[in-house]
C-alpha cells in the first residue's frame, strides 16, 4: 500500500497537484515573457556574455557605462510603467550592475597576468638579443 502512494505523486493527494503544477508552469511562462520583454533584458544578456568572454582576444566587451547601456536605461523610463514592474526594474538594474562589477573583478587579474607575461617576454627577448 505504501508503494502505491510513492508511485503516485508521493503525497497521497490525487488531481490537486496536477492542476497546481500547470498553474505554476503558466505563471513561470508569463514571468519569462515579462523578463524577456524588459528594456534592460538585452543589456543583461550582453553583460552576461561579456563576463563569459573575459580573457578572449578581441571579445568585443560590453561596458555597462557605455552609450548602449545609457540608451536602454533611458528607454526604460519611456516605457509604460506597470505597478508590478518597479521591483523587476530594480532587479534588472542591480543584476546588470553586479555582472559589470563581476566582469571588472575577473578582468583585473587577467590584465595583471597579461602585463606580467608581456614584461617577461620582453626581458627574455632582450636577453636573447644580447647573446
Amino acid at each position: 500500500m505504501e508503494a502505491r502512494q510513492i508511485g503516485g505523486n508521493g503525497s497521497g493527494r490525487k488531481g490537486v497537484e496536477g492542476s497546481d503544477h500547470v498553474e505554476i508552469k503558466e505563471n513561470e511562462e508569463v514571468l519569462k515573457k515579462i523578463i524577456a520583454t524588459h528594456p534592460l533584458y538585452e543589456v543583461l544578456i550582453q553583460s552576461h556574455i561579456s563576463c563569459l568572454k573575459v580573457g578572449l582576444i578581441e571579445a568585443g566587451e560590453f561596458d555597462a557605462t557605455s552609450d548602449a547601456w545609457k540608451k536602454l536605461v533611458n528607454s526604460k523610463s519611456k516605457a509604460t510603467p506597470s505597478p508590478n514592474t518597479s521591483e523587476l526594474d530594480h532587479f534588472m538594474e542591480a543584476y546588470c550592475m553586479a555582472l559589470s562589477k563581476l566582469q571588472e573583478a575577473i578582468e583585473e587579474p587577467t590584465k595583471e597576468t597579461n602585463a606580467f607575461i608581456r614584461a617577461t617576454y620582453l626581458q627574455l627577448k632582450e636577453l636573447n638579443e644580447l647573446n
